[in-house]
């Protein structure tokens, strides 16, 4: 298992964490998505999965799956 953070943009409350970590869990391999709200700063989203997951398809993942969440570079 690998361990990547990212720093994601755009969320604002609970709601948003809840949107962020079902997007994710939808890639193959990921098994545990946390996220640590931050509503004043770019949150912080460490995501477990069985490969390095490229920031692209992370950012696909959000994408799709609603909100305007945006992987910071």
């Amino acid at each position: 298992m690998t361990q990547q953070t990212f720093s994601v943009l755009g969320l604002r409350c609970e709601g948003c964490v809840d949107t962020v970590k079902q997007a994710l869990l939808t890639i193959d391999g990921v098994s545990v998505v946390e996220v640590t709200l931050q509503t004043a700063a770019p949150s912080s989203v460490q995501v477990e999965a069985d490969r390095i997951l490229d920031p692209e398809r992370v950012q696909a993942a959000l994408a799709a799956g609603g909100g305007d969440f945006r992987i910071q570079s």
